[in-house]
């Protein structure tokens, strides 16, 4: 009998739980080899989709997305030849529109290729600047609080929309989404964010005023609400129900990190600005 779709969700989470807090704690290599990770594969899933709505089938974009994400990734780690690295991306991309695509494809199919690399690599590897330096969970802890929120977000989301929804917020990208669910969702971010700061209780990961807590958490709980509606979009555009299936029962890295991806480097560059 095949195995339903909850045990398998259920399995992969907790095996799954351990080795990622394991990445997290030991070091920061492993941290960079974590988010690397997950970034070529939200790249590869992000050209796949792309290519399904077109006839030209560049099997080469599998391979070359993800290292051009993983490259503008790498700039965040310090690497200062970033306007190098960035234009011969960007020049790559242009060639293999030129040598591949029909011209009447060419420009929504480049744009839509290059944004890959620039939306997961450039712009979503900011989240590095979350971690500290050196081994422990308490290193990671500015990028845990901002991820547990955006997660908590997203579950008191769906319970929110499927109690109390009645007005839909975007029936034509994701059907199911309402305005009910999305302002529970945005509440219960501003409930966990303030925990974590010094107008809350346990450990102190923020030193916020309680305004400056609700604003940011408003904010970045707003931000991943987009970027899920943003990635929802990309998969009713181009007819694909999920991303990928690297995470059994869960979908790819573009179904459970589409929040991540617009919401984390607000959060850093929100955080560059205040002192915490």
């Amino acid at each position: 009998m095949a195995m339903g779709n909850l045990a398998k969700r259920s399995i992969f989470a907790f095996t799954a739980m351990p080795i990622v807090a394991l990445l997290l704690w030991y070091g920061d290599y492993t941290r960079w080899i974590f988010v690397l990770g997950l970034n070529a594969v939200a790249a590869y899933e992000w050209a796949r989709m792309v290519s399904a709505a077109y006839t030209e089938k560049v099997q080469v974009m599998n391979i070359i997305s993800p290292v051009c994400a993983v490259a503008l990734t790498a700039l965040w780690l310090g690497n200062g030849e970033a306007p190098i690295i960035l234009a011969a991306v960007i020049l790559l991309y242009i060639i293999i529109a030129f040598a591949y695509i029909d011209v009447k494809n060419l420009f929504p199919w480049l744009v839509l290729q290059i944004a890959a690399p620039l939306y997961i690599g450039l712009w979503g590897g900011m989240c590095l600047e979350l971690f500290g330096k050196g081994q422990g969970m308490v290193e990671c802890a500015k990028f845990l609080v901002v991820m547990s929120t955006l997660w908590g977000c997203d579950s008191a989301a769906y319970f929110a929309g499927r109690f109390l929804g009645k007005n839909k917020l975007a029936p034509q990208i994701s059907p199911k989404k309402t305005w009910e669910g999305a302002v529970g969702g945005t509440m219960f971010s501003m409930f966990w964010f303030w925990i974590w700061t010094t107008t809350g209780f346990g450990y102190t990961v923020f030193e916020m005023s309680l305004v400056m807590a609700m604003i940011f958490a408003f904010v970045i709980s707003v931000a991943g609400q987009l970027g899920d509606l943003l990635m929802s979009a990309l998969k009713r555009w181009s007819g694909i129900k999920d991303s990928g299936g690297i995470f059994p029962g869960h979908g790819g890295v573009l179904d459970r990190a589409d929040s991540f991806y617009l919401a984390v480097p607000i959060a850093t560059i929100l955080l560059s600005y205040y002192s915490i």
